[in-house]
C-alpha cells in the first residue's frame, strides 16, 4: 500500500480533519469510530470494530464452533472478523456487503459469494448482530438444509448482541 503524507493543523478544539484522499483509501465514512493509540512519537488512528475488537465476543464464537463442530462466519459491515472457513480479514463482495449492512436473514440458502479472491459455495444461515448503535454485523453458519445451522446462527446473533449491549 502506497503512503500518503499530508501536514495538517489543529484548530482550537484539538480536531485535525483528515484528507478526502485517505478517507477513500482507508474506506473511512462519516459517522465511523476510530480508535486512537500513541506511543511518545506517533498517533495512530483505527478503524474501530466492536467485533473486532471485543475477545469476549471470539471467545463464545470459537467455543461453538469447537463443541458444535460448525462452520462459522463473524462479519463487521466490510470484512470477515472472524472465520474457520476463509481467511479472516477478507473483504466482503458488495452483495454480502449490503446484505450485511441491512441486516438482511437467511435461513437453508445455498448461495455462492466471494471473500476477495476466494469463492465460497454453501447452504448459508445468516442472522444480524444489533446493538444499541444499530446493526453492526452479521453472523454466518453454514450447513444442511436438516440440521439446526439456522437455529445455531440466532442464538449466536444474540448473545452477541446482549454482550455488546452490556459491555
Amino acid at each position: 500500500m502506497e503512503n500518503i503524507n499530508f501536514i495538517k493543523n489543529i484548530d482550537n478544539l484539538g480536531r485535525i480533519v483528515i484528507p478526502m484522499d485517505i478517507r477513500k483509501k482507508m474506506n473511512i465514512n462519516t459517522g465511523d469510530i476510530l480508535s486512537i493509540t500513541c506511543n511518545e512519537n506517533d498517533i495512530c488512528l483505527k478503524k474501530y470494530s466492536t467485533l473486532t475488537d471485543n475477545y469476549k465476543i471470539l471467545e463464545i464464537v470459537r467455543c461453538f464452533v469447537e463443541v458444535f463442530n460448525l462452520k462459522v462466519m463473524i462479519l463487521d459491515r466490510e470484512k470477515v472478523v472472524y472465520s474457520n472457513v476463509v481467511a479472516d480479514g477478507s473483504f466482503l463482495d458488495k452483495t454480502l456487503k449490503e446484505m450485511s449492512e441491512n441486516g438482511m436473514k437467511l435461513r437453508n440458502e445455498f448461495k455462492n459469494f466471494k471473500f476477495d479472491n476466494e469463492f465460497c459455495k454453501g447452504i448459508y444461515n445468516m442472522q444480524p448482530v444489533i446493538t444499541n448503535e444499530g446493526i453492526i454485523g452479521s453472523v454466518i453458519v453454514m450447513g444442511d438444509v436438516i440440521d439446526n445451522a439456522f437455529e445455531m446462527c440466532s442464538i449466536m446473533a444474540k448473545i452477541m448482541s446482549i454482550e455488546l449491549n452490556i459491555s
